[in-house]
């Protein structure tokens, strides 16, 4: 009798724990928690006079940095338009992008003179080498904001040519579906912004345009000026072709999301070809070395000791 009273209180204990479990875990969200960990590490953790004053000196920084920007402004037009082209194909529209761009590129270049300067002062190294290392941080300088503009736009490129064709494929299905392009549209872009955030915020603008009275091609042909992509340009004459001549448009996104399928597959097949010339290199730097020591090392080893001094005058040699 003992026995089984045991055994019924251990499984009510058991299921007691097991109840208990599931209604904590039911009631526990870990994206609560996350979220209000998130807040709390982004809270200021100084006091309201430290971070008013933080405040004040960060919008003084603010100010000093258009004005700064404005005696470096190009007096030409066509070059301040084209460096404010630039920044917008790599995805900055901000207006405080260009004063920073601006402000950036002359520090880039006297930073790392002051550099070799102070080293040379500082006696880690001769003037003579300390010159040489600053000039060659400035020409650095010169051509490193150009060329990290052109890594920031083709990288933006590369992201845009692999989300455009599923873009249009949920285009396509919502338009074969009943929804007009304009509300496809829209309703896509909704769903695009977790997946391609990039070109969900390249979309939303182009809605703007449409809303603001911009015909659905004018302001895609827009979206491929300013992103400097054929791919939303050609986008832009499908949607053309199919409203002035009276076609299906779901049709022509299809076609056009075909051939853009195609040519990411064959730009993975080029970077596939291009990599077994790649690795060669590392292959004959790094991997053959290390081999070559392994296998002929010991070899080697033997070797110099048959033939060293030592051992030709020992009894054995002779």
């Amino acid at each position: 009798m003992s026995v089984e009273l045991i055994s019924i209180c251990a499984f009510v204990a058991a299921a007691a724990v097991v109840l208990l479990v599931i209604q904590w875990w039911g009631r526990h969200d870990d994206r609560i928690e996350g979220r209000v960990e998130d807040l709390r590490r982004a809270a200021p953790s100084v006091s309201p006079r430290k971070a008013s004053r933080f405040d004040s000196r960060f919008r003084s920084l603010r100010g000093v940095v258009p004005r700064i920007a404005d005696r470096l402004m190009p007096n030409d037009e066509q070059q301040r338009l084209r460096i404010q082209s630039r920044l917008i194909q790599a995805g900055y529209y901000r207006p405080s992008s260009l004063h920073l761009y601006l402000v950036a590129k002359p520090l880039a270049i006297a930073l790392p003179a002051a550099c070799g300067v102070a080293a040379a002062l500082f006696g880690w190294c001769d003037m003579r080498t300390g010159l040489l290392l600053g000039g060659l941080g400035a020409a650095v300088g010169v051509l490193a904001p150009g060329f990290w503009l052109e890594s920031r736009k083709s990288r933006r490129h590369v992201r845009f040519s692999r989300s455009l064709p599923d873009f249009l494929d949920l285009l396509v299905t919502c338009m074969e579906g009943g929804l007009s392009f304009e509300a496809a549209l829209k309703r896509v872009t909704r769903e695009m912004r977790v997946a391609h955030p990039e070109l969900a915020a390249e979309m939303e603008r182009v809605e703007r345009e449409m809303e603001l009275g911009t015909a659905p091609d004018a302001a895609l042909k827009n979206l491929g000026e300013r992103s400097d992509l054929d791919a939303f340009g050609m986008l832009g004459s499908f949607v053309q072709q199919a409203r002035k001549f009276g076609t299906s448009m779901g049709d022509a996104l299809r076609v056009h999301a075909e051939g853009l399928r195609i040519q990411r597959e064959h730009r993975a097949e080029e970077l596939a070809q291009k990599a077994s010339v790649k690795i060669l290199f590392p292959t004959l730097l790094f991997i053959f070395p290390a081999v070559f020591v392994v296998l002929a090392g010991p070899a080697a080893i033997q070797l110099a000791e048959v033939f060293s001094p030592k051992a030709t005058d020992s009894p054995l040699v002779k």
